[in-house]
């Protein structure tokens, strides 16, 4: 039988189905109907004669055929997002604005920008690096990198590219001082616990600072104890840890662009060129 496989956006829309778990994850993702991405992949399995999901009451499960065809749809987006750059260049477009609250926090942005311009030279960036909440709906950025449990807006387009856990840490020095804890508590015992200013707590013996440096700087001069996500406080030489991450201490990592900028060729290019290389420099951290 002849293959009548020609349309780029019934793979898109796999590609979405594959990686949110569901074909209503998906619809959010690409925004569009849920009817409509569950009738592309009927249509994408017609075509194909193969079956790709195994339909569940929690979503669906990827066939042997969808895994085994995963790569090559990654390299149809690759091939397509190139496509859009390649008609765009020469234009003059304004730089992709990317916020997180620091560089080493979020698997190396900076690195994984730099990577990126190599192949993509007509592509600006600037960096927002806060701890200020940035709103991207508003405009304030194109795109985010944040820790938390889980995205709030459904506006946004949302992928999850890593998990880390986080724990407490102390300078060498001040270790050789002091009994540091050996459990999370709420008042860590009599030690300074240093927290950022938008960290909630109802600890009693709490320094406040403002940005991620100005709390590091803080833990490693002996000034007290306080939290880093651990592939951070672990690559730190200067840091010890005060006890293992405790219970319920995961945070992922989540690539947010808004939908206004989603439709920008080169942000698409750049989100999926960025996400693989943030898990698995977050791996390597971690």
């Amino acid at each position: 039988m002849q293959s009548q496989f020609r349309d780029w956006g019934d793979v898109r829309v796999f590609l979405a189905v594959m990686r949110e778990g569901s074909t209503l994850a998906a619809s959010r993702h690409l925004g569009i109907n849920q009817t409509t991405v569950a009738r592309r992949i009927d249509v994408l399995e017609h075509v194909l004669d193969v079956t790709l999901f195994d339909r569940t009451t929690r979503g669906v499960v990827p066939t042997e055929h969808a895994t085994a065809l995963l790569p090559y749809a990654e390299s149809l987006e690759q091939a397509a997002l190139a496509f859009e750059a390649e008609a765009a260049r020469g234009k003059t477009s304004a730089p992709i604005r990317i916020t997180s609250v620091g560089d080493k926090t979020f698997g190396n942005i900076g690195q994984v920008v730099a990577d990126f311009v190599a192949e993509n030279p007509g592509v600006n960036f600037e960096f927002i690096f806060s701890e200020r909440y940035i709103d991207l709906t508003k405009g304030e950025a194109d795109i985010a990198l944040r820790m938390t449990p889980a995205i709030s807006d459904d506006r946004l387009i949302a992928r999850k590219v890593g998990q880390t856990y986080w724990t407490y840490y102390a300078a060498r020095t001040y270790a050789d001082k002091h009994a540091l804890p050996d459990a999370f508590s709420k008042d860590m015992e009599d030690h300074r616990v240093h927290l950022l200013d938008h960290f909630p707590s109802e600890r009693r013996n709490i320094i406040r600072c403002a940005t991620v440096n100005d709390l590091m700087m803080a833990i490693e001069t002996g000034q007290g104890i306080g939290p880093f996500p651990v592939h951070v406080g672990d690559a730190n030489p200067n840091l010890v840890r005060c006890f293992d991450p405790p219970p319920n201490a995961e945070l992922p990592v989540w690539l947010i662009t808004s939908p206004a900028a989603h439709k920008r060729p080169e942000i698409r290019r750049f989100a999926a060129f960025a996400a693989p290389r943030i898990s698995r420099n977050l791996k390597t951290m971690g």
